[in-house]
């Protein structure tokens, strides 16, 4: 078991890791102009400079910089992706601006200015200082102060933006639990998985999460359901209860009923009854296991279920989204999605009357007849789903299930090791470490090993991805999450990858008829559905390029020096022909339209995104500041 690190250092880092990701959403999608200064210390490379929204027109370089400009300052280690024809100057200072800054090229410190403020004798904060100073049109006097944290700036952003004071309290609360939560994972750290240790273990070894969203650890829950607080109930464990709909009341798709027969065959019989009597007496309702913590959404929004006494409950184990569960000895190759009207990251975790309708006949009719390896790509399907038939898809949302493939639970698989992809890049357990998962168990001790890793990785995960997109115009949500990599037990090598959970997936219907010859069904207003094909691309990017592959070379220490990027991009020429519609999308251009996750927060956005032009790593290079 790792020890924890002081209460102290996991308050900073718990700050700096939710701030640190607001900072990199705030710059890449020019919520605040954001410059780097070169710095001539040694500590520091340089600095971000956050400039507030007003400090600047729109499509204007500033010429000059003031104490009242400035919304935050934070020392970098390395260098952020620049624009060196957006270059201001600052007392002949060049300072081009930020593309893309990410949480690994900072230092672990993040500044607000104060005039009041007693001075610093930390070297970072000295060196950072020192370097301000150079670039500031001030003769005042100020300090800087270190763990300027994300509800602070955000009260601050927000007051610039003129969000509502609803809407402001709302995300200052999420960004607030962020932080309570992730202190607590530092708090409380795990034994370390490693080749031996079951996919539940790894699932469960998340420790930051989502490498850019400001809200990666929120566990922001609303009336009637208590309010959750780290401690309060164990998200890991949870248990589920069952709860019977009337069947005039269901909508059912797919095998739901004769697949989680395992799960609700436990459910009754953990109340102490006779199974097949209970059965019989409510051969009228379709039973639904229940996450405990939902039950007091489901009593409050319908009046004609049974919901059936506590003892009637049964312990299940969360997987990395946490409203997903598994019990492989009840229900061996399959994990069930549950409702968790809990705002986890962007949104509240139910499970809308989209998904549950969409799932099993893409499933069923679509996903055999899609162009992918088989022996390198799994495709875990949604088998049955259920959910309460009622118009308000707000309502529904709150009582449904969907039960699917899991292959990393079924016994033939038992010489296999499947993890999240996501669980592969996140650190071992403490925060004030480089060391993470993949360099630990894998070994990857030279730069020879970290290449041959990640040239395997991208050929894989390029193989499993890219076909299904090119031929038949679907991609998958490929982020770290949903992808789980396969592993060889006993080797620890790399044999492929597994996909899972179809909510977000998009589809180029025209693509996919002319492909396959199979007609989409979904519901109207389906969000699965891409009107173009560049739709499709850019939910492929977001997910497999910027959230996995950056975060994945960028631990390999192949980020800076180019060779990640040259690796995915020569793997890419080779596998996307150069007449394909789909080759200037991805290879072509400078810029690509990257997900917003903030102004998609602050216009209250979950299922319709905004998207602003973020530069394309694909075809990323070592850069240089222009002079």
């Amino acid at each position: 078991m790792p020890v924890p690190s002081s209460e102290h250092t996991n308050q900073h880092y718990a700050s700096f890791a939710t701030t640190s990701r607001l900072v990199a959403c705030l710059t890449s999608e020019s919520l605040v102009p954001a410059y780097f200064v070169p710095s001539k210390e040694d500590v520091i490379l340089g600095l971000c400079l956050l400039l507030r929204p007003n400090s600047v027109k729109e499509g204007d370089i500033p010429t000059t910089v003031t104490l009242d400009d400035v919304l935050a300052v934070v020392p970098l280690r390395g260098l952020p992706i620049i624009d060196n024809t957006q270059m201001a100057r600052f007392n002949g200072i060049a300072c081009p601006r930020i593309d893309l800054v990410d949480g690994l090229d900072m230092l672990p410190h993040i500044y607000s200015i104060d005039i009041e403020a007693k001075p610093s004798s930390n070297s970072v904060t000295e060196q950072t200082k020192k370097t301000l100073t150079t670039v500031l049109q001030t003769q005042s006097k100020f300090e800087l102060v270190d763990s300027y944290d994300a509800v602070q700036m955000w009260d601050r952003l927000a007051t610039d933006l003129n969000v509502n004071g609803k809407l402001k309290e709302q995300i200052g609360q999420e960004l607030g639990s962020s932080i309570l939560f992730q202190k607590y994972t530092y708090d409380n750290p795990k034994e370390l998985p490693g080749l031996q240790s079951g996919t539940i273990a790894w699932e469960q070894s998340v420790v930051e999460g989502h490498a850019t969203h400001p809200m990666h650890k929120a566990r922001k829950s609303f009336p009637p359901m208590p309010a959750l607080y780290p401690g309060s109930y164990d998200l890991d464990h949870p248990r589920v209860r069952l709860v019977g709909i009337p069947r005039g009341s269901a909508t059912v798709r797919g095998e739901y009923e004769e697949l989680s027969k395992g799960l609700i065959d436990a459910l009754l019989a953990a109340g102490g009854g006779n199974v097949q009597e209970l059965r019989n007496k409510y051969n009228n309702h379709v039973f639904i296991a229940i996450h405990e913590l939902q039950l007091p959404n489901v009593e409050q929004k319908f009046d004609d279920l049974v919901i059936f006494p506590a003892q009637h409950c049964v312990p299940v184990e969360a997987l990395a989204s946490l409203r997903s569960v598994a019990r492989p000895d009840i229900l061996p190759g399959l994990s069930v999605k549950l409702c968790l009207g809990v705002k986890i990251s962007s949104a509240l975790r139910t499970v809308t009357p989209f998904t549950t309708y969409f799932g099993p006949g893409f499933s069923y009719d679509v996903v055999p007849k899609l162009t992918y390896d088989h022996d390198i790509l799994v495709v875990e399907r949604e088998l049955g789903t259920v959910s309460y038939a009622i118009e308000d898809s707000d309502i529904s949302k709150h009582c449904s299930s969907v039960v699917r493939e899991a292959i990393e639970y079924s016994p033939e698989y038992k010489d296999d090791l499947f993890i999240p992809c996501g669980a592969l890049v996140e650190k071992i357990q403490r925060p004030d470490t480089d060391q993470t998962n993949l360099l630990n168990v894998w070994d990857l001790d030279t730069e020879e090993k970290r290449v041959n890793f990640l040239t395997s990785y991208v050929d894989l995960s390029l193989r499993s991805f890219l076909p299904p997109c090119l031929e038949n115009g679907v991609a998958f949500e490929a982020h770290g999450q949903n992808t789980l990599a396969r592993f060889d037990r006993k080797t620890g090598e790399l044999k492929g990858f597994v996909i899972r959970d179809f909510g977000g997936v998009k589809v180029h219907r025209p693509t996919l008829l002319k492909s396959t010859g199979c007609e989409l069904d979904v519901m109207p207003d389906s969000c699965v559905v891409a009107d173009t094909l560049d739709e499709v691309a850019k939910l492929l990017y977001h997910t497999l390029f910027h959230c996995q592959y950056q975060r994945l070379i960028r631990v390999l220490g192949l980020h800076y020096n180019g060779v990640g990027w040259e690796i995915v991009r020569n793997r890419m020429s080779e596998l996307i022909p150069k007449d394909h519609v789909m080759w200037p999308m991805f290879m072509a251009h400078d810029k690509v339209p990257g997900k917003c996750l903030v102004r998609m927060k602050i216009d209250e956005l979950y299922r319709d995104y905004i998207y602003r032009p973020v530069p394309n790593m694909i075809n990323f290079k070592p850069q240089e500041v222009g002079i």
